[in-house]
């Protein structure tokens, strides 16, 4: 059932009339799509330009990282991790999917706050430098406001999408995908390489462990990458570092390669000079 117009308390009028003429207009617009309740092709036409006006600016403080100390005065705290701020800046897909749900959200709580409630009050509550906020300048500071919870429903469904893939890097897999097919766990040179990739599994993100967990199925870079929902350079720069930490636990005695993989790596590495 359809809800009553509210009716906020009375504007000042003589507070209204110092008012730079755009925002009165702005002013002006608001009452009229409250008389008709906020329905209607005039409302969808107020939300589509503040969509409009808010995306641009979102994505672009998503990339710079400025959207953490920007959104420092929402009620939900916010610190972002370096691999987030690094997604951000590198993962327009996730940019976009943030602008989207945030924008969405906010304009929820603006019909609320501003239109229903009659909040937004230029003529009362000024802006920066002293002066009135625009309809958009309110907006995107709702935005910036409700942020921080978009962010966390965004990595938690990041989070639920990687663990879902790097719970299956049991030792059973582990083995099986290294070529290793036992009813038992294996011993000697076996047992100890798929202990040392189990040890350093463990100490990996649930990120890292889900590219690996598709890797080790076969998956190409750019399968991954649309599988988790990441880009090809960021699933590139998972398994370099990955492989890079292996080679280090390998130097340090961590993880020991069967002589039949170290035949096989010297092989490689012999066809590949004969190649060149």
């Amino acid at each position: 059932m359809p809800t009553k117009p509210t009716r906020p308390r009375p504007r000042n009028i003589e507070l209204l009339s110092t008012l730079p003429t755009e925002i009165r207009n702005q002013v002006e617009r608001v009452e009229a799509l409250r008389a008709k309740n906020f329905r209607g092709p005039e409302y969808e036409l107020l939300a589509d330009e503040l969509f409009r006006y808010a995306y641009a600016p979102l994505m672009a403080k998503m990339g710079s990282g400025e959207i953490a100390a920007l959104a420092g005065d929402s009620a939900t705290p916010l610190a972002l991790s370096p691999d987030e701020f690094q997604t951000l800046r590198s993962s327009q897909a996730d940019r976009d999917e943030l602008a989207v749900h945030t924008i969405a959200a906010a304009l929820q709580t603006f019909r609320r706050r501003a239109l229903d409630e009659g909040l937004w009050r230029p003529e009362e509550n000024l802006g920066q430098g002293g002066r009135p906020a625009s309809l958009e300048t309110y907006f995107f500071r709702l935005c910036l406001m409700v942020f921080p919870r978009e962010m966390w429903r965004w990595r938690a469904e990041r989070e639920d999408r990687f663990a879902r893939t790097a719970n299956r890097l049991s030792p059973h897999y582990v083995r099986h995908r290294l070529g290793y097919e036992t009813s038992s766990a294996p011993g000697g040179e076996v047992g100890a390489l798929c202990d040392g990739v189990l040890m350093l599994l463990e100490s990996a993100s649930e990120r890292e462990r889900a590219v690996v967990a598709l890797t080790l199925d076969g998956h190409s870079a750019g399968e991954i990458a649309d599988l988790l929902k990441l880009t090809v350079s960021t699933v590139e720069s998972v398994l370099y570092r990955f492989r890079r930490k292996a080679r280090g636990w390998r130097r340090r005695g961590g993880l020991r390669l069967s002589s039949e993989m170290r035949a096989h790596a010297l092989q490689t590495k012999r066809t590949a000079a004969g190649d060149h």
